[in-house]
């Protein structure tokens, strides 16, 4: 009877802890599109604000961040630029995937801001 109580017992247990997904997730924040630069805000993996000024030569330079955040972490990123012949493309990809996105087009008073929390894996 102990026997049977205990595999009632250990069983599920063994498979929900074998069958738990790993909650590791790869971010990458992307901006495109910007001819003379901009200035960056993001959230990076140990949850401080960075902020970065970047310097651009063309609309074809890109600035990337990548790190490995949890399910149910918090991703943010946001830019603005000074060139009104500019133009601003943010991206949040998690797993390779496109996650969010905004454009801004000749508004250099605005911050472009991406955010959001990484899904929960099912």
């Amino acid at each position: 009877m102990k026997n049977s109580i205990l595999i009632i017992i250990i069983v599920p247990l063994v498979i929900l802890f074998g069958c738990a997904k790993d909650k590791e997730r790869q971010v990458k924040y992307v901006i495109t599109d910007s001819v003379s630069g901009f200035t960056v805000r993001y959230l990076n993996d140990a949850g401080q604000i960075i902020t970065d000024q970047v310097i651009t030569q063309s609309a074809e330079d890109i600035w990337q961040h990548e790190f490995t955040a949890n399910d149910g972490d918090i991703v943010f990123v946001s830019a603005n630029y000074k060139d009104p012949l500019s133009a601003i493309k943010v991206q949040i990809y998690i797993d390779g995937k496109v996650y969010k996105q905004a454009v801004s087009k000749q508004d250099t008073i605005s911050f472009i801001t991406v955010s959001g929390i990484v899904p929960l894996r099912e």
